[in-house]
């Protein structure tokens, strides 16, 4: 298999998001059939692109700025998130 249909793959059972944190910045959350989440800052773009990702951030840092901080695992967090979410 190749690695563009192992992401495809994986792409149709991932529920993504994008929210806005409370310090304005818009995040990108994938939260995954595992029950793992990563989440991606989105980041203007000087070209025809309407935005690019930045993954080089902190996942539980972004679910903190959207407003979840139960003191649990990074993934129980994300579960709590995407419940509010989908709430």
């Amino acid at each position: 298999m190749s690695q563009s249909s192992d992401f495809e793959n994986v792409a149709k059972t991932t529920k993504t998001y994008e929210v806005i944190g409370k310090s304005g910045r818009s995040y990108i959350f994938f939260f995954f059939s595992d029950n793992s989440v990563c989440a991606a800052k989105k980041v203007a773009s000087f070209n025809r692109a309407a935005a690019r990702l930045d993954f080089n951030i902190a996942t539980k840092n972004a679910i903190h700025d959207c407003g979840i901080d139960i003191g649990g695992a990074t993934y129980q967090e994300g579960r709590a998130l995407l419940k509010q979410l989908e709430g």
